[in-house]
């Protein structure tokens, strides 16, 4: 299987908001641009399990695969490689998680998410989300 990417979100129903990811400018790609977490999958991963095993890096929180959403899958052109997008209904405080890359994240209320510098996939794929969960 060729390598791909996965990653998501959390989503609070309760406060409309995601938790977003701040890239940091040391990142090649969309440096300083809020994303999803996530990333390239690691041996025989299936993309599930690459989104569980990043936000357990990224936030130091443990995911249950029964908790996982998928949102979209699709292929990157740009970097040719199949992109899964998943998120995970929460309401976890920022303070019971812990930063492991990049330099920032914050919960985003939906009606607030589009005034970040977001990066262009990520943007499309809360589009996307905004679609399917409409309040």
């Amino acid at each position: 299987m060729e390598k791909f990417w996965s990653g998501g979100f959390l989503y609070d129903p309760k406060n409309n908001s995601v938790l977003l990811h701040k890239r940091d400018s040391n990142t090649k790609f969309n440096p300083n641009s809020w994303a999803f977490f996530g990333g390239t999958q690691e041996n025989d991963e299936s993309p599930k399990e690459t989104f569980m095993r990043e936000m357990e890096e990224e936030l130091s929180i443990e995911i249950l695969e029964d908790q996982v959403i998928p949102l979209c899958d699709y292929l990157n052109e740009e970097l040719n490689t199949y992109r899964y997008i998943f998120y995970v209904e929460s309401n976890i405080r920022k303070d019971e998680m812990k930063l492991g890359e990049g330099s920032d994240f914050e919960w985003v209320p939906l009606e607030k998410v589009f005034s970040y510098d977001l990066t262009e996939k990520t943007g499309k794929d809360l589009k996307l989300f905004l679609q399917k969960n409409k309040p």
